[in-house]
């Protein structure tokens, strides 16, 4: 897939508001346009198969380590690291506007961050149930205005969706950082614009 003059899109694992989605837009800044999937395997493939010119994937983190899952979606694929990144990761619980913390029986987390904030859980008093990405599922029970669920997940998902912190940071450690490869194609022929792009980052 041939990149635009202005901008790239870039496959990510997760939602508006999501790390990733956060990851992209550090490295390519305007020109990042971020098309969200369900899983790690669903954004290789649309690599992959020439639906996006690029992917940020979350390789490694400080708390849990390699993230094997996003690995092993790309493994035995074509692709070529253009830019690597780490970011600072922060996760807060996040409710419904206007629902007060005892009212909160369950937590959703996508399975990493749920282990990056594995004690806090713990504590919590909250039945952790996993999902494909707090991003994603936070308009679900927006819409259904869900008053005993909560989300992990950063602060950008509020913003995102509407979503209200009720307490956080909550990361069982407070340098936990994520380190996020751009990914593309080796045979694309732009590879070396793309770098180009990402060493510009946000500027105009």
């Amino acid at each position: 897939m041939q990149p635009s003059h202005e901008t790239l899109l870039v496959a990510y694992q997760g939602g508006p508001g999501s790390h990733s989605e956060r990851a992209g837009l550090h490295l390519l800044g305007t020109r990042f346009s971020g098309r969200p999937f369900a899983s790690f395997a669903e954004a290789s493939a649309a690599l992959a198969g020439g639906c996006v010119d690029a992917l940020v994937l979350p390789v490694a983190n400080t708390t849990t380590g390699a993230i094997a899952e996003a690995l092993a979606a790309v493994a035995g694929c074509s692709f070529v690291c253009a830019a690597e990144l780490q970011l600072p990761i922060e996760h807060y619980l996040l409710a419904v506007p206007g629902v007060r913390r005892h009212e909160l029986q369950e937590a959703w987390a996508h399975p990493q961050v749920a282990l990056q904030c594995a004690r806090w859980v713990q504590k919590s008093g909250l039945r952790a149930v996993l999902v494909d990405d707090g991003a994603r599922r936070a308009t679900d029970f927006l819409a259904g205005r869900l008053r005993h669920v909560g989300v992990l997940g950063p602060l950008r998902i509020g913003e995102a969706t509407g979503l209200y912190p009720l307490e956080g940071p909550i990361q069982d450690q407070p340098g936990n950082a994520t380190t996020f490869r751009l990914l593309a194609r080796a045979d694309n022929p732009n590879l070396n614009r793309l770098r180009a792009l990402c060493a510009k980052g946000n500027q105009p």
